[in-house]
């Protein structure tokens, strides 16, 4: 499951494919796959409600642990991590941990929603501030 989520202040930490940043929730929410209040994710998967609760109860007291993915092109954006943005949204917390992926241009995942160019710009400057990832071609 891609929800064991709890944050706090976030150190921007990098690798050889991503950086993790904190990023305003209204930005993230809008590439979502599905709203998890209202879409519960399969039975045999898990208990959304009950889920979400405790994961609530959780992200209440220790923060956001496990980062958001968010893998993008120029495209779209591809959100992992559906019931922690839910869950931030119900605390209202202003900022979510994320891992920004660069993904290839040509990726089209069924989840993926389209990008916004003012989010593209923002995504764009967060990897702006690490060079050696920025520009790197990514590989798949």
């Amino acid at each position: 499951m891609d929800d064991n989520g709890l944050s706090g202040d976030h150190a921007r930490t990098r690798s050889a494919d991503s950086v993790v940043v904190s990023l305003p929730t209204e930005l993230v929410v809008r590439y979502r796959a599905a709203d998890r209040e209202f879409i519960g994710a399969p039975i045999e998967v898990v208990d959304t409600p009950a889920h979400l609760d405790a994961l609530t109860a959780s992200v209440r007291e220790h923060g956001i642990l496990v980062p958001l993915r968010l893998g993008f092109n120029t495209c779209f954006g591809f959100l992992d991590g559906n019931h922690r943005i839910a869950v931030a949204l119900r605390l209202g917390l202003p900022e979510v941990p994320v891992e920004l992926v660069k993904e290839p241009a040509d990726l089209r995942k069924d989840h993926g929603r389209p990008m916004r160019p003012e989010d593209l710009t923002v995504l764009i400057a967060a990897f702006g501030e690490v060079p050696e990832i920025a520009d790197r071609p990514t590989e798949r």
